[in-house]
């Protein structure tokens, strides 16, 4: 049986939710995204709570789409009386040169067709579903109590009503806050943040730098992508948490937080994309990371950088009845070497942008001499990789490759800001790099391996292909292209990981960033048409709002994993670019 996340995403960058395709906020985190929920039917729908607008009529379709080029999520009902839209949206917009992004969750009711009646069922929960609000209304407003806490839902009186039902005769607003409002005209105030929210949205979508080919899809994930990124300017790897891999994997993992990895490949695309500003805030997050940890970094960190992400289970169903449920994330105490490489590699742009003055790009490059030192004193050190083995450490070819690419990065940052010793200390660190990735090719079998020492083909490796360490005309790169796809490729163009067992077994999932690292493997060897044949493919591994999953079954297409997954949109992006120039010079050159 086919299973797709039939969810869409709003969000301003202060919070984020999702909605499933009968208007029902399944998942919604405040204040920030990596707090308890307050509606998480999602993995528990008895303590989940819920923010439901339901007909007096059953239900025989819906769908949802999205305001062209916003995150304002449509649902349409359709009831055997008749059939209305839910729109869904986080207001977000300029005032006086700032960006306002409050907490505040707007929902517009309108009629379509036919003689409705409705009822909003609003009960929020508190401590991912240990407590309930008590709730009183107050004229047009219902206030939610806990403890300290208070929330506020606007609407017309007898909306708030949640026995009766009410007939449907014109649109109406429902304005969800964390603090009290004051607000004249309820639907007044709805039109104008909608009017408000649809502009900005349009306004930074046309300001990127997109490509001709697969523009629909690429604006998506970009739009995607921009609401995974906090106030901080931290970049979460997903949504959720613990949806899991595969039924019955137990590999359920809390993915709110901010990896160095994830971060360089969604920091690249912004790049590619031409927004400049996510990566000044990023600056900012990682300097404040620099300042916390003297030597050592963990690969991930909370998005306000207030508590460890020390992992623990919660008493909740799971999705689907899949348990573990697990907040905070083990991989926190995992040595992963590669993430002083990528880190470099994500403020190169900083250091390239000329509109920056070089006072201000000096200001960080003790950073980048303490994450080149962090390269050179783990040159000869194990690690867990970028999958993040919980048994076991080698010394991957892949932190390898970002040693690599760090050090390129590094050395053009020493170039540019005339740092001889940055320049002498990253060349050695390069030479170094590259030999032990070299110590991870056979020559019998003219192939790189997962590790030194292993036979284990693994699709990270394709990196050394998309990321300029194999340069297309070098035969070892088509060798190992051919050897990765006979090796893990699967159905509809998908990839998995590996095929060897870890701490869990065999995946049983294609992991869908390895699919989008083949189709980038592929453009930039010249293969364009099979690039975009495997494209197309893969595509169709979205939802229904072209919005992708971090896994996929092979055999049924089936989504798995968190929701919505930025590697894997921002492997899109990289890919239609690739796609698009193949030509396209590294970014560390």
């Amino acid at each position: 049986m086919l299973h797709k996340y039939a969810l869409g995403i709003i969000g301003n960058g202060s919070w984020l939710a999702l909605i499933n395709d009968h208007g029902n906020v399944s998942w919604l985190c405040w204040p920030q995204f990596d707090s308890s929920f307050l509606f998480g039917n999602l993995l528990d729908n008895k303590k989940g709570g819920d923010f439901h607008i339901l007909p007096d009529s059953e239900i025989i379709s819906s769908s949802q789409t999205y305001l062209p080029d916003t995150n304002i999520l449509q649902t349409q009902i359709n009831t055997k009386n008749g059939s209305y839209t839910v729109t869904d949206f986080a207001p977000i917009y300029k005032e006086n040169e700032s960006l306002i992004r409050p907490h505040v969750f707007i929902r517009k009711i309108s009629p379509l067709s036919g003689n409705l009646s409705l009822k909003v069922t609003c009960e929020p929960t508190f401590n991912y579903g240990a407590h309930k609000f008590k709730a009183v209304t107050e004229d047009d407003v219902k206030i939610f109590t806990f403890d300290q806490e208070s929330k506020f839902l606007y609407g017309s009186n007898y909306m708030l009503n949640d026995s009766l039902f009410f007939p449907l005769n014109n649109a109406l607003f429902l304005i969800f806050s964390d603090k009290k409002l004051i607000i004249e005209d309820i639907d007044a105030f709805g039109e104008d943040m909608l009017s408000k929210t649809s502009a900005y949205w349009n306004n930074w979508v046309h300001h990127l730098s997109l490509p001709t080919e697969y523009r629909t899809e690429i604006i998506r994930s970009a739009l995607t992508l921009n609401l995974h990124v906090f106030t901080s300017g931290a970049t979460i790897a997903a949504a959720t948490t613990s949806l899991p891999e595969f039924l019955g994997s137990g590999r359920n993992w809390d993915y709110r937080f901010c990896w160095m990895r994830d971060s360089f490949y969604t920091l690249l695309a912004f790049d590619k994309l031409n927004d400049k500003k996510v990566l000044l805030n990023y600056v900012t997050y990682i300097s404040l990371i620099d300042e916390k940890f003297m030597g050592r970094w963990p690969p991930l960190h909370s998005i306000s950088l207030d508590r460890d992400p020390h992992e623990l289970a919660l008493d909740l169903q799971g999705y689907l009845n899949q348990k573990p449920v697990r907040i905070g994330n083990q991989a926190f105490e995992h040595i992963q070497n590669d993430i002083y490489g990528q880190v470099i590699s994500s403020l190169l742009p900083y250091f390239t942008d000329e509109s920056i003055s070089i006072p201000m790009r000096r200001k960080y490059l003790p950073l980048i001499h303490k994450m080149v030192n962090m390269i050179e004193s783990t040159m000869d050190e194990p690690d867990n990789g970028l999958w993040e083995f919980r048994g076991l450490k080698q010394f991957h070819c892949y932190t390898y490759l970002f040693h690599w690419v760090g050090s390129k990065s590094a050395v053009k940052i020493a170039s540019l800001l005339d740092d001889s010793l940055l320049l002498e200390k990253a060349t050695q660190n390069l030479n170094k790099a590259v030999t032990k990735i070299e110590c991870c090719y056979d020559e019998a079998t003219g192939l790189y391996y997962q590790a030194i020492g292993n036979r284990n083909l693994d699709a990270s490796l394709l990196q050394l292909i998309t990321l300029g360490y194999l340069e297309p005309e070098n035969s070892k790169a088509k060798n190992l292209l051919d050897a990765v796809e006979n090796a893990l490729s699967a159905n509809n163009g998908l990839f998995f990981r590996y095929l060897h067992e870890d701490d869990f077994g065999k995946p049983d999932t294609t992991f869908l960033i390895c699919a989008f690292w083949y189709v980038e493997a592929l453009a930039l060897l010249g293969y364009k048409e099979k690039a975009m044949s495997n494209l197309d493919k893969v595509l169709k591994c979205s939802n229904h709002l072209n919005l992708f999953s971090e896994d996929v079954h092979a055999g049924s297409g089936s989504q798995w994993g968190n929701f919505p997954q930025t590697y894997s949109h921002a492997g899109l992006i990289h890919a239609v670019y690739a796609i698009e120039n193949p030509k396209m010079i590294p970014f560390y050159e």
